[in-house]
């Protein structure tokens, strides 16, 4: 039984793996620089999302502040509305003067004075008149 034991282990055994240099089918190189390319393009996309989310988180904090302005506003526009109407701030017209300062006895009269006509303004000066020169030049 041993032998048939033997051949048993030997049917059902797996093969050995033969012990030749592995082939690749993509050169060392090309890898290297591919493997290179996607990780510098894996670092942009990884910037570009951070800046995103920074973004974003501008965008959040400005909309907040936002909110907070516009509430403010509201508030604001609720108590200028329970406010009693305000009053218009003009001056006091002041009581008339009795009627005994007001008679013609009480008034001391006025003389008109009249006005004297100022003089005309004296005429400019005249200009003399250009002499005509024997080349064709006006002199003055």
């Amino acid at each position: 039984m041993t032998a048939a034991a033997d051949a048993a282990a030997t049917l059902f055994a797996p093969p050995a793996a033969p012990q030749q240099p592995r082939l690749s089918l993509v050169p060392e190189g090309y890898a290297q620089k591919a493997m290179a390319s996607l990780m510098q393009l894996h670092t942009e996309l990884m910037d570009e999302k951070e800046r995103r989310v920074e973004l974003h988180r501008v965008l959040m904090e400005k909309e907040q502040a936002l909110a907070e302005l516009r509430m403010y506003v509201k508030l604001l526009e609720e108590k200028v509305e329970q406010r009693p109407p305000a009053r218009l701030r003009t001056r006091p017209v002041p009581p008339p003067p009795p009627a005994s300062a007001t008679s013609a006895a009480a008034q001391p009269k006025l003389r008109a004075v009249p006005r004297v006509p100022r003089p005309p303004p004296p005429p400019p000066p005249a200009r003399p008149e250009p002499v005509q020169a024997a080349d064709g030049w006006r002199s003055w």
